[in-house]
């Protein structure tokens, strides 16, 4: 990244100085780089001897059986589609020092793993990653610093479908990697223009307006601008 990741990595850690905890949003639309982001915020961190942890808010997403009888499978990633109650109590938790739990979700199979949670615990720079960080104003309010990743929807979907492709190469066991390709290639078309576009312009995108600094990027992922709020 940029001379311009250096500046927010810098941001970050001023903010979060002499601070038990300090938790970072970080929104944006599907597959616009979240993940990558919290991971380099947290690499440049560590390198200045803070303690950091990452967490996806995919971990409260409904499971899909759950989804299923309320007749959102075709839906998912929505608010509905989200125990936002358990989000809340979570973020509550980490804001307040107290170590917290939350499900693991599996980009594999696409649903939560019956079972198992993650816990983390509330101390240092948790950086909590996903599209609803910023959808509701109890979330907002456990942010020290808030994100949003802004980028050209064309490019979103391009990054989009490359993701999907690669666990396809990567886990011929993987849930997509079973379909027909042409069937598959016809669903994930359908999924971003009817799920993640509408989503994105409907839900997501609105939550730019409550960012801190909104953080936008480049065909090639690079960042291009930061804007400061």
């Amino acid at each position: 990244m940029s001379g311009l990741g250096a500046d927010l990595i810098a941001r970050v850690a001023a903010r979060a100085a002499d601070r038990y905890v300090f938790l970072v949003g970080i929104a944006g639309g599907v597959a616009v780089g979240k993940s990558t982001l919290a991971r380099f915020i947290a690499d440049g961190l560590e390198a200045a001897g803070l303690p950091v942890q990452i967490v996806a808010t995919d971990g409260f997403l409904k499971p899909n059986a759950q989804l299923e009888v309320a007749g959102l499978g075709m839906k998912k990633g929505f608010p509905e589609t989200y125990d936002t109650a358990a989000l809340h109590a979570f973020l509550g938790d980490l804001a307040a020092g107290r170590r917290a739990e939350i499900p693991i979700y599996s980009h594999v199979t696409y649903d939560i793993v019956a079972g198992q949670a993650r816990a983390v615990d509330g101390v240092g720079v948790v950086i909590v990653e996903g599209i609803n960080v910023l959808q509701t104003p109890e979330a907002r309010a456990q942010f020290g610093l808030s994100l949003y990743i802004d980028a050209d929807p064309a490019d979103a979907k391009a990054w989009y479908l490359a993701r999907l492709h690669g666990i396809i190469a990567a886990d011929p066991e993987s849930f997509f990697a079973k379909l027909d390709p042409e069937r598959r290639d016809a669903m994930f078309e359908a999924a971003w223009t009817h799920l993640n576009l509408v989503n994105l312009h409907e839900h997501i995108a609105p939550t730019m307006a409550y960012a801190d600094v909104v953080v936008r990027k480049a065909a090639d992922h690079a960042l291009s601008e930061l804007v400061i709020r």
